[in-house]
């Protein structure tokens, strides 16, 4: 970690020199400016996204790709981000190409419509994404909130109404400097990295830094269906999860998703669905927990003759894992996994900044993963166990379906 003072706001930088290859990574990261940011308008942070990856003028992506530059811009639930990928050699041109793009968003309303018009084609093309719709289904029925209606792009609605003016506001006040992260890695000594840092900051205003929200899940379980034109069901499931995701805990909860279902084949959940009783090709349960919310989200394909009895298996296999807990034989193999798979995580400079950058978002110290390994190597069966056996919530499930109108009779 690296930090800077500009204005009178703290900067942060992730920063490893890496100088085996003449590459350089960069992000500039805007904090809680994703779709979390949105207020009346769902979609207008991935649309701006769309207007960065537009360029400051026509030239201006072929300027990059006779350098083999890659820049873009994306928006995620949390965050709002700007990418570069380049040889160190144009690492300084790439910058430059950057600080013109953030002063030259070309707000045009030619290029406006015909964004929306490429935007809208693409959510249409997901009307028969039914993987797509499930979990569009599963977030609303039980989220509360509006943000959850619809994905990062938003709605046909929502769409029809963002303007220029909305776009341009929507810059204004979340990607400034008090949100502001800078991410670098590669062949850029740290004196460059703090002058390149002071460059971009000058360029952003000061406003108010924005605060992260927390969304809880509804306090009941709910199961929805949505009846399409389908040849198989499509299902996804959640549940609750009592853990931060900065529990000391944390760990536990980690062998404890890997033997229950994110483990792939091996996992209680693939056992038992596909493996015993051939409902299902692939059925997953993974841990989903972050600043905004915490929970256990998964899903599966099956017959949609077979629907409802997958629903209960998965129900009866959850069941039984809180109450019975995980046996010597999966607790050895999961740790070992886990424990063994860990140099492959940071075997390139890439990864490795995207492991810090994920530890400092989520308020976690720099190397918290390497300590988390460690604590699941020492850990014991009867202390995963009792874990387990004290979140008995995560057997309260909530299901959404898409499933052929036959499936009713």
């Amino acid at each position: 970690m690296l930090n800077l003072n500009h204005n009178g706001v703290n900067v942060d930088i992730i920063y490893e020199y890496e100088n085996e290859l003449p590459i350089v990574f960069f992000k500039l990261i805007f904090k809680n400016s994703g779709k979390i940011a949105e207020k009346n308008d769902a979609g207008i942070a991935s649309m701006l996204a769309r207007f960065f990856n537009e360029g400051s003028n026509d030239e201006f992506f072929k300027n990059l790709e006779y350098q083999a530059i890659e820049l873009y811009a994306k928006a995620s639930f949390e965050h709002f981000q700007i990418n570069i990928k380049c040889l160190k050699e144009h690492f300084d041109f790439a910058i430059e190409k950057l600080q013109e793009l953030l002063l030259n968003v070309r707000f045009d309303e030619k290029i406006l419509q015909r964004l929306k018009i490429l935007t809208l084609g693409e959510l249409a093309s997901l009307n028969t994404d039914y993987d797509y719709q499930a979990k569009r289904l599963l977030n609303k029925s039980v989220f509360k909130e509006e943000i959850f209606a619809s994905g990062l792009d938003g709605s046909k609605e929502s769409i029809e109404k963002i303007t220029l003016k909305k776009l341009q506001d929507f810059m204004d006040e979340n990607l400034v400097l008090d949100n502001a992260l800078f991410v670098f890695g590669g062949d850029v000594k740290e004196d460059e990295v703090k002058t390149i840092t002071q460059k971009i900051c000058s360029q952003l205003k000061k406003s108010t830094l924005n605060q992260n929200k927390r969304f809880e899940l509804i306090d009941k379980c709910v199961e929805v269906v949505d009846y399409k034109s389908t040849e198989q069901a499509y299902i996804y499931f959640c549940s609750p999860f009592n853990i931060q995701v900065d529990d000391e805990k944390m760990y536990l909860a980690k062998i404890a998703l890997f033997i229950l279902g994110q483990g792939g084949f091996g996992s209680r959940l693939m056992e038992e669905v596909r493996v015993k009783r051939g409902l299902a090709y692939s059925a997953y349960a993974m841990l989903d927990v972050n600043l905004n919310y915490s929970r256990i989200f998964g899903y599966l394909q099956t017959k949609n003759e077979s629907a409802i009895e997958a629903k209960e298996l998965v129900k009866e296999v959850f069941e039984i894992f809180t109450q019975n807990g995980v046996n010597e034989k999966e607790f050895k193999l999961a740790k070992q996994f886990l424990v063994g798979s860990m140099p492959l995580r940071y075997e390139n400079l890439g990864k490795r900044l995207e492991i810090m950058l994920n530890e400092y978002l989520q308020n976690l110290k720099l190397g918290n993963l390497k300590e988390e390994i460690q604590k699941i190597k020492n850990a014991s069966l009867d202390t995963l166990n009792d874990f387990i056996k004290m979140h008995k919530e995560i057997s309260k499930l909530s299901f959404a379906s898409i499933e052929n109108e036959s499936s009713r009779k």
